[in-house]
């Protein structure tokens, strides 16, 4: 078996991402392949050859026409990748299946998380240390998600107090790092639900300096919660939403078409939750 240099990107891209559809994957390794057929053939080589998962899609979604399958980490493929990087840490990546119906909650976050690995390769100031999605595990044996999953974050046992994000990220600028976490929006719950439910969590870890336990390596002693929707209308709605609460300091909200890469870092492009104007992810001058 003969695996290229640009299957070999495919295996990393889907390892970092965790799942992606063809388009995605087309789009990051396969730009010149105007019909998608080269993409598709090798992708099936992957997949025949066990170092990638696929699963069809179940349900469409209204913007995106026909139902294609998604393509996810497979045992084999991170060992692969673990052998040629002399890297145990793709070991350690998850191979689960994603849920069906959270499939395409998957697909808006990687591309939240490739907007991000866009605009860090773009310019030299700030740099990504690290990544973590919300299946990524600490013990792929454990049952329990606390003890399973990187993020998930038992505060207290009664009354229960649960902190879930979607993602997490630790940038670095000058010396100094500070950690992010991703709230990837898709509009299909309420504002209200998402602002009781959400916040209490983050005011908690924020309190008690509960997100040193994700990032040891922070300089930086508090955190910021990036909330990410599909418009500006959506964005303003949980502002209104989760201003009132306690922690809503913690929150910064943005669009997906805000995250360009010109943009997303250095940009007024991130609310908070009151009425003050937008501010930049990281300041160019701080």
């Amino acid at each position: 078996m003969i695996v290229t240099e640009r299957e070999i990107s495919v295996l990393r891209s889907i390892a970092s991402y965790y799942v992606l559809n063809s388009r995605q994957i087309q789009r990051l390794h396969f730009p010149d392949d105007a019909s998608g057929r080269v993409t598709r053939r090798r992708l099936q080589f992957l997949v025949t050859e066990k170092l990638l998962n696929r699963q069809q899609m179940l349900f469409a979604h209204p913007s995106s026409g026909s139902i294609g399958p998604v393509y996810y980490p497979s045992q084999k493929g991170c060992e692969f990748l673990a052998d040629h990087f002399v890297d145990d840490r793709y070991r350690r990546t998850s191979t689960r299946s994603p849920i069906p119906h959270h499939v395409w909650h998957w697909l808006a976050v990687a591309e939240t998380h490739m907007a991000l690995d866009k605009a860090i390769e773009a310019q030299s100031l700030v740099s990504l240390l690290s990544w973590i999605n919300e299946y990524d595990e600490i013990d792929g044996t454990a049952q329990k998600p606390e003890k399973r999953f990187r993020l998930y974050t038992i505060i207290q046992e009664a009354p229960r107090l649960v902190c879930a994000p979607d993602a997490a990220f630790l940038l670095s600028m000058r010396g100094h790092s500070k950690v992010f976490y991703l709230e990837q929006d898709r509009a299909t719950s309420g504002t209200r639900q998402i602002a009781s439910s959400k916040t209490p969590g983050y005011a908690a870890m924020a309190e008690r300096l509960l997100h040193r336990r994700h990032f040891p390596k922070a300089t930086v002693d508090d955190f910021t919660v990036l909330m990410v929707t599909p418009s500006s209308n959506r964005r303003d709605s949980l502002r209104r939403a989760i201003r009132e609460k306690e922690g809503a300091h913690l929150w910064r909200f943005a669009t997906v078409d805000d995250l360009t890469v010109d943009a997303l870092l250095h940009n007024k492009i991130w609310y908070p939750a009151d009425d003050s104007p937008a501010g930049c992810l990281v300041r160019g001058d701080a």
